[in-house]
């Protein structure tokens, strides 16, 4: 029997796995040891590239870190959607909404972005490509949540409710940073679940005292 053999890569396909590859590393690096040590010679030994290879996608090491941006934002945008594909039809809206936003914000594809935020404060340039990615990451982000509620998004509530959320768990997963301890912030996700029902007025407010104290 004659084995088949599998169609041979175009160049373009060939051409955007190299380009994967590179930035699959870089993020690797940025997670491990940090965005100072993320230097063109760490991201090309990660990768297994030829210097010539990763200099001809990326010419200077500003240009892995703007391309490194957007990669992430597609992960994390993808990673998000395939998950809210499988939150269950019976599942509490606002539970799921906070359950979703927090495995975005608490995820390693987070943590790397994180590291490229704080470089961009003392780096016009990475600030500029920056600010844009991140817009649309968190427009994307903040629709998906809305679809989570389904139709009675309309609720003039919900918008703002799902900023909120997603600020909130921000600044909640960037103190995970120093300690990695959960357990607190467990906790407050809890209770911003019960605060987010009583702000729909889903339960009375009373009952956020009430669980407050027994968490």
């Amino acid at each position: 029997m004659t084995e088949l053999k599998a169609p041979r890569r175009t160049q373009e396909e060939r051409r955007t796995a190299t380009r994967n590859r590179i930035l699959d590393a870089a993020v690797e690096s940025l997670l491990e040891r940090g965005y100072a040590a993320t230097t063109v010679g760490e991201v090309q030994d990660r990768a297994g590239v030829a210097r010539g290879t990763l200099l001809h996608h990326f010419p200077t090491r500003v240009d892995i870190m703007v391309a490194a941006i957007k990669h992430i934002s597609d992960r994390r945008v993808e990673q998000f959607e395939r998950e809210l594909k499988l939150i269950p039809s019976d599942t509490g809206r606002l539970a799921a909404l906070v359950d979703l936003a927090w495995r975005d914000l608490n995820s390693p594809m987070f943590f790397a972005a994180l590291e490229l935020w704080v470089a961009a404060r003392s780096e016009p340039e990475l600030r500029d490509a920056l600010i844009p990615v991140e817009r649309e990451l968190f427009s994307r982000i903040h629709e998906s949540m809305l679809s989570v509620v389904g139709a009675e998004a309309v609720d003039p509530r919900l918008p703002t409710l799902v900023q909120f959320t997603l600020d909130l768990l921000t600044g909640l997963s960037m103190s995970t940073i120093l300690t990695s301890n959960l357990g607190s912030r467990e906790v407050l996700l809890r209770r911003w679940k019960t605060a987010l029902s009583v702000l729909m007025g889903e339960l009375d407010a009373t009952q956020l005292v009430a669980r407050s104290r027994r968490s």
